[in-house]
């Protein structure tokens, strides 16, 4: 399946530290301490975004909708609101911050916010296919 058929789409970001990055990856999980997961739907495009390295990796994809502790024991409890997810690209894409454009930023924070819809999910989305394409 293609990009084009895959659009469009929300797409969330999460967040994660250098001490919960590997268990993201890993375990296909991505978690929350606020309840904003739960607008996940299985199919939705998920992002993780690493705050300590201001690097974008992407491109996941929701296998559920957006839940409460679907992994009850994961992280400790400490991110109750869960969607598990799969690669939906061949390899992790990674994005530095400083070169994703405006858009998908919140222009008050600076911070990606949670939830992109169009046209913001849609140019993050292009994004990740232009990083990805050069990469092959």
């Amino acid at each position: 399946m293609g990009f084009q058929q895959l659009m469009p789409r929300s797409t969330f970001i999460f967040e994660c530290s250098t001490a919960t990055y590997l268990d993201c990856v890993q375990k296909n999980l991505f978690g929350s301490n606020l309840p904003w997961p739960l607008k996940i739907k299985k199919g939705d495009f998920c992002c993780l975004y690493h705050y300590e390295v201001s690097t974008l990796f992407a491109l996941w994809q929701a296998t559920t909708d957006g839940g409460r502790n679907l992994v009850p024991k994961a992280w400790g409890g400490r991110f109750p609101f869960q969607v598990k997810v799969s690669l939906a690209t061949p390899e992790i894409v990674e994005i530095a911050k400083a070169t994703v454009p405006e858009a998908p930023l919140n222009p008050a924070t600076g911070k990606f916010d949670n939830a992109l819809e169009e046209p913001r999910a849609d140019q993050l989305l292009k994004l990740v296919q232009q990083v990805a394409g050069h990469r092959t």
